[in-house]
């Protein structure tokens, strides 16, 4: 899913109210290595503290 599409501080979809996107369902780029871990866990925790 597109970025512009999402709000960065919640995760939730701005088309599907409700519907919370986080991790490599994202398009989001970045180095190799870790930082895909440090991603997920970083939209997971913005996500859980919005719900």
């Amino acid at each position: 899913m597109d970025t512009d599409h999402v709000s960065s501080k919640t995760m939730e979809t701005r088309d599907v109210p409700g519907l919370y996107v986080i991790g490599e369902t994202l398009d989001v780029t970045g180095h190799l290595g870790g930082f895909n871990l440090h991603w997920a866990f970083a939209s997971g925790q913005a996500c859980g503290v919005a719900l």
